[in-house]
Protein backbone atom coordinates (compact mmCIF):
# COMPACT_ATOMS: atom_id res chain seq x y z
CA UNK A 1 0.00 0.00 0.00
CA UNK A 2 1.32 3.36 -1.02
CA UNK A 3 0.70 6.29 1.29
CA UNK A 4 0.42 9.86 0.01
CA UNK A 5 1.83 11.94 2.85
CA UNK A 6 1.01 15.14 0.95
CA UNK A 7 -2.66 14.32 1.42
CA UNK A 8 -2.34 13.56 5.12
CA UNK A 9 -3.91 15.72 7.81
CA UNK A 10 -0.96 17.26 9.66
CA UNK A 11 -3.21 18.36 12.53
CA UNK A 12 -5.00 15.05 12.99
CA UNK A 13 -3.27 14.52 16.33
CA UNK A 14 -4.86 17.73 17.62
CA UNK A 15 -8.31 16.48 16.61
CA UNK A 16 -7.83 13.06 18.14
CA UNK A 17 -5.39 13.31 21.00
CA UNK A 18 -4.09 16.75 21.79
CA UNK A 19 -1.29 15.52 24.05
CA UNK A 20 2.25 16.72 23.36
CA UNK A 21 3.61 13.49 24.84
CA UNK A 22 2.31 11.67 21.78
CA UNK A 23 5.18 13.20 19.81
CA UNK A 24 7.64 11.72 22.30
CA UNK A 25 6.70 8.21 21.12
CA UNK A 26 9.72 6.77 19.39
CA UNK A 27 8.01 3.52 18.47
CA UNK A 28 9.92 1.40 21.00
CA UNK A 29 7.07 -1.10 21.28
CA UNK A 30 7.20 -1.31 25.07
CA UNK A 31 3.47 -0.57 25.11
CA UNK A 32 2.69 -3.87 23.40
CA UNK A 33 4.97 -6.12 25.46
CA UNK A 34 2.31 -6.68 28.10
CA UNK A 35 -0.75 -6.12 25.93
CA UNK A 36 -3.00 -9.20 25.69
CA UNK A 37 -4.69 -7.78 22.58
CA UNK A 38 -1.32 -7.57 20.81
CA UNK A 39 -1.68 -11.33 20.28
CA UNK A 40 -5.09 -10.96 18.66
CA UNK A 41 -5.98 -11.29 15.01
CA UNK A 42 -5.44 -8.60 13.87
CA UNK A 43 -3.07 -7.61 16.65
CA UNK A 44 -3.54 -4.37 18.55
CA UNK A 45 -0.28 -2.49 18.00
CA UNK A 46 -0.60 0.79 19.84
CA UNK A 47 2.65 2.13 18.48
CA UNK A 48 1.26 1.78 14.94
CA UNK A 49 -1.85 3.67 15.96
CA UNK A 50 0.33 6.43 17.43
CA UNK A 51 2.23 6.67 14.12
CA UNK A 52 -0.99 6.91 12.11
CA UNK A 53 -2.24 9.72 14.34
CA UNK A 54 1.07 11.64 14.23
CA UNK A 55 1.38 11.23 10.46
CA UNK A 56 -2.25 12.26 9.90
CA UNK A 57 -3.33 9.08 8.12
CA UNK A 58 -7.09 9.55 8.46
CA UNK A 59 -8.34 6.91 6.03
CA UNK A 60 -6.02 4.22 7.37
CA UNK A 61 -6.97 5.05 10.95
CA UNK A 62 -10.68 5.14 10.19
CA UNK A 63 -10.46 1.66 8.66
CA UNK A 64 -8.41 0.16 11.49
CA UNK A 65 -10.59 -1.97 13.81
CA UNK A 66 -7.84 -2.74 16.33
CA UNK A 67 -8.56 0.07 18.84
CA UNK A 68 -11.76 -1.84 19.62
CA UNK A 69 -9.87 -4.97 20.64
CA UNK A 70 -8.29 -3.20 23.63
CA UNK A 71 -9.24 -5.00 26.86
CA UNK A 72 -8.75 -1.89 29.02
CA UNK A 73 -6.12 -3.54 31.20
CA UNK A 74 -4.02 -0.33 30.98
CA UNK A 75 -0.73 -2.25 31.04
CA UNK A 76 0.43 -0.06 28.16
CA UNK A 77 0.07 2.97 30.42
CA UNK A 78 2.31 1.37 33.03
CA UNK A 79 4.90 0.30 30.45
CA UNK A 80 5.24 3.42 28.27
CA UNK A 81 8.59 5.09 29.06
CA UNK A 82 7.53 8.36 27.39
CA UNK A 83 4.22 8.89 29.22
CA UNK A 84 2.27 8.85 25.97
CA UNK A 85 -0.68 7.27 27.81
CA UNK A 86 -1.47 4.71 25.11
CA UNK A 87 -4.77 3.63 26.67
CA UNK A 88 -6.01 7.21 26.57
CA UNK A 89 -4.91 7.36 22.93
CA UNK A 90 -6.92 4.22 22.14
CA UNK A 91 -10.04 5.66 23.76
CA UNK A 92 -9.56 8.92 21.85
CA UNK A 93 -9.23 7.02 18.56
CA UNK A 94 -12.44 5.09 19.28
CA UNK A 95 -14.25 8.34 19.99
CA UNK A 96 -12.84 9.94 16.84
CA UNK A 97 -13.78 6.96 14.65
CA UNK A 98 -17.35 7.02 15.93
CA UNK A 99 -17.67 10.80 15.60
CA UNK A 100 -16.09 10.94 12.14
CA UNK A 101 -18.40 8.29 10.72
CA UNK A 102 -21.75 8.18 12.55
CA UNK A 103 -22.59 4.95 10.71
CA UNK A 104 -19.42 3.29 11.96
CA UNK A 105 -20.19 0.09 13.82
CA UNK A 106 -17.16 -1.21 15.71
CA UNK A 107 -16.52 -4.86 14.90
CA UNK A 108 -16.41 -5.66 18.60
CA UNK A 109 -19.82 -4.12 19.37
CA UNK A 110 -21.58 -7.46 19.79
CA UNK A 111 -18.97 -8.55 22.35
CA UNK A 112 -19.24 -5.20 24.09
CA UNK A 113 -23.02 -5.60 24.27
CA UNK A 114 -22.89 -9.14 25.58
CA UNK A 115 -20.03 -8.82 28.06
CA UNK A 116 -19.59 -5.10 28.63
CA UNK A 117 -16.09 -5.22 27.13
CA UNK A 118 -14.32 -6.60 24.08
CA UNK A 119 -12.36 -9.52 25.46
CA UNK A 120 -13.33 -12.15 28.04
CA UNK A 121 -11.40 -10.70 30.97
CA UNK A 122 -12.01 -12.31 34.29
CA UNK A 123 -12.47 -15.84 32.93
CA UNK A 124 -8.88 -17.03 33.26
CA UNK A 125 -8.61 -16.85 37.00
CA UNK A 126 -5.94 -19.50 37.61
CA UNK A 127 -3.03 -17.05 37.81
CA UNK A 128 -5.01 -14.65 40.00
CA UNK A 129 -5.80 -17.53 42.35
CA UNK A 130 -2.12 -18.56 42.51
CA UNK A 131 -1.14 -15.00 43.35
CA UNK A 132 -3.87 -14.70 45.98
CA UNK A 133 -5.58 -11.85 44.14
CA UNK A 134 -9.32 -11.30 44.55
CA UNK A 135 -11.72 -12.19 41.76
CA UNK A 136 -12.23 -9.40 39.21
CA UNK A 137 -15.63 -7.78 39.58
CA UNK A 138 -16.34 -7.36 35.89
CA UNK A 139 -19.62 -5.94 34.65
CA UNK A 140 -20.66 -9.36 33.32
CA UNK A 141 -20.72 -10.62 36.91
CA UNK A 142 -23.05 -7.81 37.91
CA UNK A 143 -26.32 -8.53 36.05
CA UNK A 144 -28.08 -5.30 37.04
CA UNK A 145 -25.19 -3.12 35.86
CA UNK A 146 -24.86 -5.14 32.65
CA UNK A 147 -28.58 -4.64 32.00
CA UNK A 148 -28.21 -0.87 32.55
CA UNK A 149 -25.19 -0.80 30.24
CA UNK A 150 -27.13 -2.61 27.50
CA UNK A 151 -30.09 -0.25 27.86
CA UNK A 152 -27.75 2.72 27.60
CA UNK A 153 -26.05 1.22 24.54
CA UNK A 154 -29.42 0.63 22.85
CA UNK A 155 -30.23 4.33 23.15
CA UNK A 156 -27.46 5.23 20.73
CA UNK A 157 -28.82 5.57 17.18
CA UNK A 158 -26.17 3.44 15.48
CA UNK A 159 -26.92 0.54 17.84
CA UNK A 160 -30.71 0.86 18.01
CA UNK A 161 -30.91 1.05 14.21
CA UNK A 162 -28.90 -2.18 13.95
CA UNK A 163 -30.37 -4.11 16.87
CA UNK A 164 -30.57 -7.29 14.79
CA UNK A 165 -26.91 -7.86 15.71
CA UNK A 166 -27.84 -8.42 19.32
CA UNK A 167 -30.51 -11.04 18.86
CA UNK A 168 -29.64 -14.40 20.28
CA UNK A 169 -28.43 -15.82 23.52
CA UNK A 170 -26.30 -14.20 26.13
CA UNK A 171 -23.04 -15.68 27.28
Amino acid sequence: MEIDFNASNKNLWKEIYDNENLHHCYNCGTCITGCPASHGNPPLLVRNLARMVILGLEEELLDDPTPWSCVSCTRCEEMCPMDVKPFELILAIRKWQSATDPTYIPPAIVDIYRRGYTQPVGVNTELRDKLGLPELQTISKQPEKLKQFREMLMKTPVISENDYMFMGGDE
